[in-house]
C-alpha cells in the first residue's frame, strides 16, 4: 500500500529521497524542513534534562529483550521512528553513521509506531545495526514526552536523561556528537553532518501522542538494572 504524507509516497520513494538529501530531488526544497523546531518545543525538550529516564523492557524486532532506560553497562541513545514519515527516513542514515562513529560504546535504540511486522521491515530495508521496538500504543513516546518523530533522548549508564533534541540539523548533530564524547569521556572528534538541514527539524507527529503522560518521579533506587532484567527474562519458561 502507497501512503501519501506531505505530497511524497512512502516506500520506495522514502528510501529514495532518504539516499539523495543533499542532491537535487525533484518536486523537493531540500534546504526548507518540512517541520522546523519551534521556540516552544526546544523551551519543553530541555525542561526534561536530568530526570531519571522511564524504565521499559519489550522485545526488539529480533525478539531480543530490549531494554529502555534503568542503569547498564553503557549509555543509551533513543530515537523515535513514524511509520511511513519522510522525516524518519532522511534522519535515519545520520544517526546510524553517529553510532558507528563510537563503535559500540554506546547503545542506540529505535522506537517505533510501526506495528511488529512494519518495524521489522523497516529494520531490514534501512539495516538498522542496533535494536528496532514496535510499539503503537505509543508509551514510549508519551512517557519520553515525544510528540513526532526524530525526537531523541540521551540517556547515561546510571538511567538519568543527560540531554534531549527535538528533532536533527547540523547544530543538533554536532552537540549530539559533543554530549555523547563527554558521557564516554573519549576524545571530542569531529561528526560528519553531511547533508543535515541548517534549520532544526523535527519530524511528523504521532496520531496517538498524549500530553502529560509522562512520569518522571521515580527514585533512582527503585530502578531495576538492565542486567537484572535480562536475567530474569532469561529464566522465564519459553
Amino acid at each position: 500500500m502507497i501512503i501519501l504524507l506531505g505530497g511524497i509516497a512512502s516506500g520506495g520513494a522514502l528510501i529514495y529521497l532518504a539516499t539523495t538529501r543533499g542532491k537535487s530531488v525533484p518536486g523537493v526544497d531540500m534546504a526548507q524542513p518540512r517541520h522546523p523546531v519551534t521556540a516552544d518545543m526546544e523551551a519543553k525538550v530541555t525542561n526534561l534534562n536530568q530526570r531519571i529516564a522511564p524504565f521499559f523492557k519489550l522485545p526488539d524486532t529480533d525478539g531480543k529483550p530490549t531494554i529502555i532506560g534503568g542503569a547498564g553497562p553503557r549509555p543509551q541513545f533513543l530515537y523515535f521512528v513514524k511509520k511511513g514519515c519522510p522525516c524518519s527516513f532522511d534522519a535515519e542514515p545520520l544517526f546510524q553513521s553517529l553510532y558507528k562513529k563510537f563503535n559500540g560504546k554506546i547503545d542506540f535504540i529505535a522506537v517505533t509506531d510501526a506495528e511488529a511486522k512494519d518495524a521489522h521491515k523497516w529494520d531490514l530495508d534501512l539495516k538498522v545495526p542496533y535494536s528496532v521496538v514496535s510499539n503503537p500504543t505509543v508509551d514510549i513516546m508519551n512517557a519520553y514526552q515525544a510528540p513526532s518523530s526524530v525526537y531523541n533522548s540521551l540517556i547515561s549508564k546510571e538511567g538519568v536523561i543527560v540531554n534531549r533534541w527535538a528533532g536533527y540539523s547540523k547544530a543538533y548533530l554536532t552537540e549530539m556528537n559533543e554530549a555523547i564524547s563527554k558521557l564516554l569521556a573519549v576524545p571530542l572528534t569531529p561528526f560528519d553532518v553531511q547533508y543535515a538541514p541548517i534549520a532544526g527539524t523535527t519530524g511528523c507527529s504521532f496520531t496517538k501522542y498524549q500530553e502529560g503522560k509522562s512520569v518522571w518521579d521515580t527514585p533512582s533506587k527503585q530502578l531495576p538494572s538492565k542486567g537484572s532484567i535480562l536475567k530474569e527474562s532469561a529464566q522465564q519458561p519459553k
